[in-house]
């Protein structure tokens, strides 16, 4: 809209399209109760007239809903896939994703209602028509309990956005941790510490959920460093003890950092061994969800990222933005290093 042109709204979008300003009101905002034709018919002639809501009436509105009694005006929609209904809570990450989301939600003027698609009674069809019929349409997916999955669900209607990188199709709006940048985090901040050579040990599978951003982060790293303070990733399918202590003994690494599975097997090798973790070799989680000190790595701020994608949810409803979107957006969240026991200052 230029200086000095008036605003167009939707009274003009009516009378242009021989409607009623209440049927171009809930259009725009995407209502199922009126047709598919005629919302297309409505966004149309709204982009032809240059009409953008007035985000000072968005704001006189939000705020009147808010300071009502009941705050709670809609719901959103925290979408599992695994194979057992509860089968998402066993990381507790995802819990910590579901709070954030929650928190945010409820300030946003949203409940967020915890549903299972991968229940074996309900089909794709019919969970899109629950969904419908309670009026839900902004979707957050947990992380999917295999990467690479796909999912057959009709979008139009919804606006959704995925945690992580599991969810292979469709490609939606995606909120994460920045893994490369966490890892990276955590490499110099043990440099800082003091330690010289700094090693990484991973199951490719942990490595897959994040797009290969842990592995790329840290080989991002070693390029610049020269002669014995290089070290090769430690990147297995099955762990195997005899092909890590080799790989152990050939870079000797007087630091580890590692997530997933393999920080357990790395701790508990080392008990075998004698070795004192945070003594004889210091260790970094790259995925802390414990914050009590004794132990020292990455928070990926968990319950930031699930904040964050209550925000992305919230915008693209505000904006009438719904379906699989042509260009999907990356929201990557920044970690935090967390200093601990298991990593003191090198002497």
């Amino acid at each position: 809209m230029e200086p000095g042109h008036s605003r167009t709204n939707q009274a003009e979008i009516a009378r242009a399209l021989g409607l009623s300003q209440s049927t171009v009101s809930i259009a725009l905002k995407g209502d199922a109760r009126v047709a598919k034709k005629t919302r297309d018919a409505i966004k149309k002639k709204a982009e032809e007239l240059g009409y953008v809501p007035d985000p000072n009436l968005f704001a006189l509105s939000l705020y009147r809903s808010q300071s009502k009694a009941e705050r709670i005006v809609a719901g959103l929609a925290w979408v599992t896939n695994f194979s057992t209904k509860d089968g998402w809570k066993e990381n507790p990450m995802n819990q910590a994703y579901r709070k954030g989301a929650a928190e945010q939600a409820k300030k946003l003027g949203y409940q967020l209602y915890d549903f299972w698609l991968g229940d074996p009674e309900v089909t794709p069809q019919r969970f899109r028509q629950i969904l419908l019929a309670r009026g839900i349409r902004g979707l957050i997916f947990s992380p999917q309990e295999d990467f690479h999955t796909s999912i057959d669900f009709d979008f139009t209607d919804f606006a959704a956005v995925t945690l992580g990188y599991t969810l292979r199709e469709p490609i939606l709006h995606l909120v994460s941790n920045h893994q490369l940048r966490s890892i990276r985090l955590a490499y110099k901040s043990l440099q800082k510490l003091g330690y010289k050579k700094i090693g990484l040990a991973m199951n490719t599978a942990v490595d897959g959920r994040v797009a290969g951003s842990f592995s790329g982060g840290f080989l991002s790293m070693n390029p610049s460093l020269k002669g014995e303070a290089f070290v090769a990733p430690h990147m297995y399918h099955d762990f195997s003890i005899k092909a890590f202590e080799k790989w152990f003994d050939q870079w000797k690494p007087d630091a580890l950092m590692a997530s997933g599975d393999s920080s357990g097997r790395l701790k508990e090798w080392a008990k075998e061994k004698g070795l004192k973790v945070g003594k004889d070799l210091a260790f970094a989680e790259l995925n802390l969800m414990e914050f009590d000190g004794s132990m020292a790595g990455v928070s990926q701020r968990s319950e930031l990222i699930g904040k964050a994608a209550a925000n992305k949810v919230d915008s693209l409803l505000s904006h009438f933005e719904y379906g699989i979107p042509d260009t999907p957006l990356r929201t990557l969240v920044e970690g935090v290093w967390i200093d601990g026991k298991t990593a003191p200052p090198k002497v």
